[in-house]
């Protein structure tokens, strides 16, 4: 891990701001929100101490995907840290903390609390499951991760874009199937070490996915503790 770097990611007209009014600790390196590619590929080659998001664009769709893309177990070292605007000045805090303000602040925005309240880049806990689990996307055999009622992690052979469409059959108890549609919400390429071949790493959001019988597929495939949301 490069104890002293810290990687802070933002829109592009916030970047001058931060870079002049945000203190952090060792080497800080500036990442706009248009260019995450580039954020995720130095965070994954680096190993930072802390990886920094302002908290607007953490409050976001896009925001709270990259987030997800974070939790992996090869970047578990790195802590996600939210920036954010509260009594006149710009401060860093762990993802999941509650601001020190002293009263209310006009200057907080509205998708902290959203980035932050119990939500943690995720809307429900995700849970892994016991054994590698196979799943079939659009025909191919997969490796489920994890899964929660609304979104699945997966590591595919064949390549996963996002936002991509995608159609799923999760094998369940007596030669029973669940189908449900998708959308990959990121996608990552890993190359691991030589004796395992490279593959990608992908979350999704089930579209049309009914939460009784995805509740009941967990209790019976999946830990009963969630994984951490960091």
């Amino acid at each position: 891990m490069s104890q002293d770097v810290t990687i802070l990611i933002a829109e592009p007209q916030l970047l001058t701001t931060l870079r002049n009014e945000v203190k952090v600790t060792g080497r800080p390196l500036y990442f706009s929100a248009s260019n995450l590619v580039s954020a995720f590929e130095s965070i994954r080659a680096l190993h930072p101490h802390i990886v920094a998001l302002e908290s607007t664009f953490a409050g976001t769709d896009k925001g709270r995907a990259f987030i997800d893309r974070l939790n992996v177990p090869a970047l578990a070292a790195s802590e996600i840290q939210l920036v954010s605007h509260a009594s006149g000045r710009w401060a860093l805090a762990p993802l999941g903390a509650r601001p020190a303000v002293a009263g209310p602040s006009p200057a907080a925005p509205a998708p902290l609390a959203a980035a932050q309240a119990g939500l943690n880049t995720r809307r429900a806990p995700r849970f892994p499951v016991f054994n590698p689990a196979e799943a079939v996307i659009d025909g191919n055999p997969t490796n489920l991760v994890d899964i929660s009622v609304l979104g699945a992690q997966v590591v595919s052979d064949p390549v996963l874009r996002p936002q991509q469409k995608i159609k799923i059959a999760l094998p369940d108890v007596e030669e029973t199937i669940l189908r449900f549609t998708a959308h990959v919400a990121w996608s990552a390429f890993e190359k691991p070490r030589p004796e395992k071949a490279p593959h990608y790493r992908a979350g999704m959001e089930f579209s049309d996915a009914t939460a009784q019988a995805l509740e009941e597929y967990c209790q019976r495939h999946c830990s009963n503790s969630p994984t951490p949301m960091r």
